[in-house]
């Protein structure tokens, strides 16, 4: 049975004193914690086993975790404790190595909203050659991975800054904007060689030089993250 990832350790600096007292995992949409918002439609797609890392409110978000597991009892939950040093991505996720050993696993950023079909996720776990599908969609922003026309990752470019990161060079690249949800074969911990903390996206384009990292286009789904106060108030006034 598939696994989730719920990236819950952030420290949401962007929503000021919301954050302030307590975590971004349990900061309220419309009456509910994004915490539980994510599990809600994660156990949809019917994934009822997660891993959750910890560091801001630690301790808060283990108590929440609880809550919800006594509502659900068909939840298990694994906490990976990143109390004394905060790894962001790509080091939270090898720390969990040793939980996601069983086959591909769901990734989702706890402050996303969406009403993607998450089960796209879980069939997409059949794909042999694939060591992670993103889900990706179009959209105007500074940030966007780039993608050659079977949907391979190949790059990623910001393009405020003018940067460009070039994986494999191809024509006629596609640039899409990352959705905060993927799906990771576990054939990708022998290959991780970064350490500390660092981002899963630097590992992403170091391996698509030789390994096929795919999108999954997701344009048509609603999707909205809360990452900043402007973010959460919209999100007040949407239902997703």
């Amino acid at each position: 049975m598939m696994k989730a990832v719920l990236f819950a350790a952030g420290l949401g600096t962007r929503l000021g004193e919301i954050t302030k007292q307590k975590p971004k995992a349990l900061v309220e949409v419309q009456h509910r914690p994004m915490l539980y918002r994510v599990m809600d439609r994660i156990r949809q797609a019917g994934i009822n086993d997660f891993v959750v890392n910890v560091h801001a409110f630690a301790d808060m978000v283990e108590v929440a975790l609880d809550e919800y597991v006594r509502l659900y009892p068909d939840v298990k939950v694994q906490i990976s404790d990143e109390r004394d040093f905060l790894l962001e991505t790509g080091g939270g996720l090898k720390k969990m190595a040793n939980m996601l050993q069983d086959g591909p696993f769901l990734v989702h950023n706890v402050d996303v909203l969406s009403n993607i079909d998450l089960s796209v996720f879980v069939s997409a776990s059949s794909k042999q050659d694939a060591l992670a599908c993103l889900a990706v969609r179009k959209i105007e922003s500074d940030r966007y991975f780039l993608f050659n026309k079977n949907f391979e990752l190949c790059g990623w470019e910001n393009v405020k800054l003018g940067q460009q990161k070039i994986s494999r060079n191809e024509p006629e690249l596609q640039a899409y904007g990352f959705m905060g949800i993927h799906m990771i074969n576990p054939a990708i911990f022998s290959l991780i060689e970064e350490e500390g903390a660092f981002s899963i996206t630097d590992v992403y384009l170091r391996l698509a030089r030789e390994h096929k990292i795919f999108a999954i286009d997701c344009s048509s789904a609603q999707w909205m993250d809360i990452g900043s106060v402007e973010q959460l108030a919209k999100a007040e006034e949407i239902m997703i």
